[in-house]
């Protein structure tokens, strides 16, 4: 879903099974950051997938190939990774999610949760951030995507025995949801309701945008975030700068990096790319 891309690796693993269907043949954006002695290429992601996706291409086998490190927004995946979301995002004594929302929403909630597989008693107990994130999980569900094919348990597999690394921790992805306004956190709420609803407004545009590697539509996919301020400061401008700050920091040692995070920041004005352009980076974009 739209505010969704590349934001919380964690919601993949609620993501449906897949059936087989005809190959698709994706090109995702692929840039490359290079000086004397480091290149460090820069990967836009979807966390999950449907199986007949094809998207490494020749010249992401080859960017595979020649990077001794990957990064990630954050860790491979855990085996308690469901259970650290699950910690973070319930709390006890919360009102029902119909009286977080304005009574002209609650109709809008309640289609979002039944086109989810939901019911309201199954989003009982969780804040609100986390139940958009579980409302989230439905736009892989309806387009036989999972996350168990996403692009980032694919390249940490095509990385095993190299060194894996992360731009930020599980928790503190986490954090930076929990630390939302309540107001803002009503956003996500109701924008997954939405897409629930909606699928093809939702997962299924940001899939069609990420196999063209459509940096226009890529970007449009991020507007709801971009329309809220609090949104559109944590979870895209400030983690958009920390970013290219340590891209920046790694261009002075030595080396090949491949840096995999959500295709989302790395279009559009203060993207990734955007700001390591204006620190002087020379950036090419290579598909």
């Amino acid at each position: 879903m739209r505010w969704r891309a590349g934001l919380v690796a964690v919601a993949v693993l609620l993501a449906g099974c897949a059936r087989p269907a005809p190959p698709v043949d994706a090109r995702p954006a692929l840039w490359r950051v290079s000086d004397a002695d480091t290149t460090i290429w820069l990967i836009g992601t979807i966390h999950a997938l449907p199986p007949q996706v094809r998207w490494e291409t020749p010249t992401v086998r080859a960017a595979i190939a020649a990077a001794d490190t990957l990064v990630l927004e954050v860790p491979p995946a855990a085996g308690d990774a469901h259970a650290q979301f699950e910690a973070m995002a319930r709390a006890p004594g919360l009102p029902p999610l119909s009286a977080r929302v304005a009574p002209a929403d609650r109709a809008l909630l309640a289609r979002g949760i039944a086109a989810a597989g939901q019911s309201a008693g199954d989003l009982q107990g969780y804040r609100t951030w986390g139940a958009a994130l579980v409302l989230g999980s439905a736009g892989g569900h309806v387009s036989d995507a999972s996350g168990d094919l996403g692009v980032e348990p694919v390249l940490a597999e095509r990385f095993r025995g190299k060194a894996i690394g992360a731009l930020e921790t599980r928790a503190g992805q986490l954090r930076l949801f929990d630390r939302l306004p309540e107001a803002a956190q009503r956003v996500l709420l109701l924008d997954a309701a939405q897409d629930a609803v909606d699928p093809a407004r939702g997962y299924r545009t940001l899939l069609a945008a990420w196999v063209k590697g459509d940096a226009a539509a890529l970007a449009a996919t991020l507007a709801s975030v971009r329309r809220n301020p609090a949104l559109a400061d944590a979870l895209i401008v400030q983690r958009n700068r920390r970013w290219a700050d340590a891209i920046v920091r790694r261009m002075a040692r030595p080396g090949r990096v491949l840096v995999a995070v959500g295709a989302g920041h790395l279009v559009g004005a203060g993207s990734v790319v955007d700001l390591l352009r204006a620190r002087g980076m020379k950036v090419e974009r290579l598909q």
